[in-house]
């Protein structure tokens, strides 16, 4: 699937963005920030239980001109430098529902996979607001109508 991303998005991969490299190059680096992000998930998670460490010092507004958190905040994780993309709305501290991820090699959001997860955080947040779903609480009550 990596490889298929990358030949199909090569324009963007050679673009410079992130640095010229190669498909395979591109497929090593994405397997290596997964491995990384899936250890700080873990790492967060984990230690939020334990100091003030949170996911919120992972998740980041969408918008990178918000600077306030805030219920249904669309959020996205990313590690240092990393293309790869959580993408994810805000509940509560701590509390972040994921909606999906993507690979994004360019500055802006305008490529078809990266709209798609727009969308995604978009249905979501309203399907929250709409069933009232503001705590993560709230979710061992919802039935599906």
């Amino acid at each position: 699937w990596l490889y298929n991303f990358f030949e199909l998005n090569n324009s963007d991969l050679t673009s410079g963005y992130f640095g010229k490299m190669s498909v395979r190059e591109a497929v090593l680096r994405t397997l290596q920030e997964v491995q990384t992000m899936e250890d700080t998930l873990y790492d967060f998670a984990e230690e939020g239980f334990r100091s003030e460490i949170t996911l919120q010092h992972l998740f980041k507004p969408l918008n990178n001109f918000e600077y306030a958190i805030s219920i249904y905040q669309k959020s996205k994780a990313r590690i240092r430098n990393g293309w790869l993309r959580l993408y994810a709305i805000r509940l509560n501290k701590n509390c972040y529902m994921v909606t999906g991820g993507a690979i994004k090699l360019t500055r802006d959001m305008k490529r078809s996979h990266l709209q798609k997860e727009l969308r995604k955080l978009n249905l979501a947040k309203i399907f929250l607001r709409n069933h009232g779903i503001d705590f993560p609480e709230d979710f061992n009550n919802f039935e599906d109508e």
